[in-house]
């Protein structure tokens, strides 16, 4: 279930960045879904505003017709449902309630638990975390109205926030930011170099890098805009993007399955931003980057807690490109 097009936002205007990015997830999983080995009927929430997803006339399609619907709807569909695998925002709790629904009927989840999104949902807590393992994570701070924000340009987030959204950068102490006081802010500097993530999975303190990836995120007025990514645009020659993966898996055990790992490639090295405890829009190429099927690598991976040997021999990058749709 992929919440922004799945009716979790029927009360509201879908953002255009998070409806396309919503729709390029979906799409590449219910693809790889229907191609695992072992057969799988697929069962999809669909706001009622939206076209028919991709697939149709293979996936049964619940549409959410009533902006008050949506959770009566998931919660009847999980009980009738072997495995569930929610792909949603972390911010708001979003994920973590829907993880936990899962987990209340006993059902499987093809993500990670909710204990582990409550974690990583929180950057703070993330790099917390992180650096009391001694990996490298951009400092950050929970926002303080006392702040000498002088000397240097920084970025002011949610904590919880999901991607470049409400994300403002500061150059100027005297700038004013109108700023939602019931939500948590952090504060980390405005680094410079490559914006990259990379694609894992992850299981007991174990991972097994899939894809490094380029994000193409550009300046738009005080914010960021990510434009597309490029899956696999760099290679692992020297290993030191499995050795990266595998410190986070020891620091951060509660992860299991997909994960996205946002950094900066600085000139002093690698810098970890945040942890995504769920797909990511790079998920969408790594079927044709590295010439197998992830999801059916996830539910391998569910019946046999072993993460899989991924052949190398048909790496190529592969472009994605973020285009906007509005939803009224």
């Amino acid at each position: 279930m992929e919440y922004i097009t799945g009716g979790g936002m029927r009360k509201e205007t879908i953002p255009q960045s998070l409806a396309c990015e919503g729709e390029i997830m979906l799409g590449a999983v219910l693809r790889d879904l229907l191609d695992t080995p072992i057969g799988v009927e697929l069962v999809v929430m669909r706001d009622s505003r939206l076209a028919s997803p991709l697939f149709v006339d293979r996936v049964h399609t619940v549409w959410v017709d009533e902006p008050n619907s949506f959770q009566s709807i998931w919660k009847a569909w999980i009980c009738q449902c072997d495995a569930i695998w929610p792909i949603a925002p972390e911010n708001n709790g979003i994920l973590e309630q829907l993880c936990l629904d899962v987990e209340n009927v006993g059902k499987w989840l093809l993500t990670s638990p909710s204990v582990a999104v409550r974690l990583a949902a929180s950057k703070l807590a993330t790099v917390k975390r992180l650096a009391k393992f001694g990996l490298p994570v951009v400092p950050s701070l929970a926002l303080d109205g006392s702040m000498d924000l002088t000397g240097k340009a920084w970025v002011v987030k949610p904590d919880d926030g999901l991607g470049c959204e409400d994300i403002h950068i500061i150059r100027d102490q005297g700038e004013t930011l109108e700023l939602n006081p019931s939500q948590k802010w952090v504060v980390q500097p405005l680094l410079k170099g490559d914006a990259l993530s990379l694609s894992v999975l992850l299981a007991a303190g174990k991972a097994r890098l899939l894809t490094c990836n380029r994000q193409h995120i550009v300046e738009k007025g005080n914010g960021f805009r990510l434009h597309g990514v490029t899956v696999n645009a760099l290679t692992d020659v020297d290993g030191r993007w499995q050795r990266l993966a595998e410190d986070i898996a020891r620091a951060m055990p509660e992860l299991w399955g997909y994960v996205g790992i946002d950094l900066m490639l600085t000139e002093s090295g690698p810098i970890i931003l945040e942890v995504n405890p769920r797909l990511t829009t790079s998920y969408a190429g790594l079927r044709l980057a590295l010439g197998g099927n992830p999801a059916a690598w996830v539910i391998n991976l569910l019946l046999t807690q072993e993460l899989p040997s991924l052949s190398t021999s048909l790496p190529q990058a592969i472009e994605i490109d973020l285009g906007r749709h509005d939803v009224d």
